[in-house]
């Protein structure tokens, strides 16, 4: 279970409390996992499209908020009669002085593109999980967590004629040069994909080293969204490090806003799935 659940949480160390680990291990169980096709811009840009004309600004950095105004870098100030945060941690904690700022665990994402239609000897275009040790059970330098086929689960992300590999790396070595961890993690591709990866094109590297908030125990999954009335804050950081996580407390902000102002709120289904 250790390189599965070392995958789902992106915590190598398995510092993550028990309770956050059974919940995400239940919902991989019920669900399995996803992407969204198109690729992960594809989900705000649907959401921006169910609104009306003009309702979402981009390209616009607010400096600072309160509960009746958003100061932006360029572009004034917006007068509002509230303001939902809804960012990653550090940027919510200095927009909020005083939140609470996690640790994190810093992930690199590698994408590769193949020639192959599919990789020999790949069973499945799903989720791999790498073992994380040898043959004689120690750490094994290869440092791939989990990779999966992208473009097989979603054609759209590769070229006609391409294979689309993307593959995760976990904590310290995360943060190596993207040219050592292509290096290192060919040979383990290899292995896993049983074919050669000598001709792969190395398309990106990407590293955030505050990619998912840490969840030691004890780990409240339901943090206050409410800062006071007419300021709140969502984000992942305010639940479960998940994408779910994120959704579950965005809807709790939602539902308190309307509470402050007086407007009908339905209990929401995903915040009540969780506490199931």
């Amino acid at each position: 279970m250790r390189p599965l659940l070392t995958a789902l949480l992106s915590d190598p160390d398995l510092t993550t409390s028990s309770r956050v680990a059974d919940l995400t291990l239940r919902g991989f169980a019920r669900g399995g996992l996803c992407v969204p096709a198109g690729g992960q811009a594809t989900v705000p840009e649907l959401l921006a499209a169910a609104l009306p004309d003009g309702t979402v600004r981009t390209g616009v950095r607010a400096t600072s908020v309160s509960t009746h105004a958003v100061a932006t870098e360029r572009h004034g100030t917006f007068p509002c009669e509230a303001v939902l945060v809804a960012t990653g941690a550090r940027s919510a904690a200095a927009l909020l002085p005083g939140l609470r700022v996690p640790d994190f665990h810093p992930v690199t994402v590698l994408h590769h593109a193949a020639e192959e239609p599919v990789p020999l000897g790949a069973p499945e275009p799903s989720f791999t999980v790498c073992a994380g040790r040898d043959e004689d059970g120690a750490e094994d330098a290869a440092p791939v967590s989990h990779t999966w086929v992208a473009s097989a689960v979603d054609p759209s992300r590769a070229e006609p004629g391409r294979t689309l590999v993307t593959s995760v790396v976990l904590g310290e070595r995360s943060a190596e040069p993207p040219a050592a961890l292509d290096k290192a993690a060919r040979g383990q591709l290899a292995r896993v994909y049983g074919t050669s990866t000598d001709r792969w094109e190395l398309l990106a590297a990407y590293h955030d080293p505050d990619a998912v908030p840490a969840m030691p125990a004890p780990h409240d999954p339901c943090r206050p969204v409410r800062v006071l009335s007419g300021l709140y804050v969502c984000g992942e950081h305010r639940d479960t490090s998940t994408p779910r996580g994120a959704l579950v407390s965005a809807e709790r902000a939602t539902e308190q806003i309307l509470r402050d102002f007086g407007r009908p709120a339905v209990p929401g289904q995903l915040a009540q799935e969780a506490a199931a």
